[in-house]
């Protein structure tokens, strides 16, 4: 899998810094974070990241709408949602928002290289 470029949207500081871990351990570029749905919405059409994580519960914009958003505007972003609520209804709400997978936290390496390989299987 080539390297890409990930925007990480998460209100937890400890979550983006382990998340930037993971991901630069693969190989990849963390070229953006966003604390809330809103700015997640900006900076996705301004930074045009290859990914974007996106956890559920934040202050101002939930992730379940800021996927809807982001994917209205760009279809073609994988969206892969992170997030602590590992319900099945939650995971239904994640995917019916465009969601292509669903990582559960405690978030481990092996779990995330295992969703970026589903993700960009043709790279």
């Amino acid at each position: 899998m080539k390297s890409k470029r990930f925007l990480i949207v998460d209100d937890s500081l400890a979550v983006v810094k382990r998340l930037t871990l993971i991901l630069e351990g693969l190989g990849h570029t963390v070229i953006g974070s966003a604390k809330n749905g809103v700015e997640a919405v900006q900076m996705a059409g301004d930074l045009q990241p290859d990914a974007i994580t996106m956890d559920i519960q934040m202050p101002e914009m939930d992730g379940l709408e800021a996927t809807k958003r982001i994917l209205n505007e760009h279809p073609d972003k994988p969206v892969i949602i992170i997030t602590a609520h590992g319900q099945e209804s939650t995971v239904v709400d994640a995917i019916s928002a465009g969601a292509r997978y669903f990582i559960c936290k405690p978030i481990e390496k092996d779990k995330v290289r295992e969703v970026l390989e589903k993700v960009f299987v043709d790279d």
